[in-house]
């Protein structure tokens, strides 16, 4: 990353002495489920510590009490039943970016249907994780017809599960697959793992932040989170995106230095993105 780059995405973050919470986008996380509410607490905090002003984890009521007695109380909950519902909220609440799919379980059928309406319905940028993914597994030409502004981020086995491609054949090529499949679906591709990439339709990029301690549970729920507070400060989503994931590394980076390699979770991670974003401000 180049020291001017890095200056100019700073100014970005930068906050006006005047300003208020609703300057800075609103969150919407559509995740969890019954056995992992944890997973959206942790895309929530990474979203707050990246500086979202709100954040709203939207949950079905079965599994409410646990989420929240996991979370921060900066986190607001929006109990729905319906794919209406969640639209209307959008709407409503002036969502400006939303995240779907770390820990969401549902019947497959039904939860497809449900992740498509949005996606296809909502213009404004949308990370897909884990569940948000597979719902298109081998029919990824649907990618097409979304109209959100569309980022994806799956680790190398989501991706094959994705492309129908095997594993290995990612492995030893990943950076052309990955923007081969960014330009043929108008979207921004991050294929996590080591050298995480981020590719869109008309440039990728290669992170040098991060570290095996980050292979944990989580991390890469914080990461989406990033992803959905980043995108609020400039148009640029590819900007916003590569941004993320340098920060994320870097805070990575941050807690193994206070956990060990062995130690870190990702919680720590989270936690550890607002030092991230200040090492950036002190490279200036």
């Amino acid at each position: 990353m180049e020291k001017q780059e890095i200056e100019n995405f700073v100014l970005k973050l930068k906050r006006n002495p005047d300003s208020h919470k609703y300057d800075y986008g609103h969150v919407l996380v559509i995740a969890g489920s019954k056995t992992m509410p944890g997973a959206g607490i942790l895309c929530c905090l990474g979203a707050l510590r990246s500086g979202v002003g709100l954040v709203t984890y939207a949950v079905k009521d079965v599994f409410l009490n646990q989420a929240c007695s996991m979370s921060k109380p900066e986190i607001m909950f929006f109990v729905y039943e319906t794919v209406t519902e969640i639209l209307d909220f959008v709407k409503c609440r002036k969502i400006s970016s939303i995240v779907i799919g770390p820990g969401l379980k549902a019947d497959f059928g039904v939860l497809c249907k449900f992740i498509k309406e949005i996606v296809c319905s909502v213009d404004i940028p949308v990370v897909l994780d884990a569940s948000g993914i597979a719902c298109f597994n081998g029919i990824s030409n649907e990618f097409k017809s979304v109209k959100a502004k569309l980022i994806i981020t799956p680790h190398l086995g989501e991706f094959a599960k994705l492309l129908s491609m095997d594993i290995s054949r990612i492995k030893n090529n990943r950076e052309k697959i990955a923007a081969d499949f960014a330009k043929e679906n108008s979207l921004i591709c991050v294929l996590k793992g080591n050298n995480t990439i981020v590719s869109s339709s008309k440039e990728t990029y290669i992170n040098g932040t991060g570290t095996p301690a980050m292979a944990t549970a989580g991390s890469g729920d914080v990461l989406s989170g990033i992803i959905s507070s980043f995108v609020n400060i400039t148009d640029d989503i590819f900007e916003a995106v590569k941004f993320a994931v340098y920060t994320h590394g870097l805070a990575g980076e941050i807690s193994e230095k206070s956990r060990g390699a062995s130690g870190v979770i990702a919680s720590d991670i989270a936690e550890n993105v607002c030092y991230s974003i200040k090492c950036l401000g002190d490279v200036r």
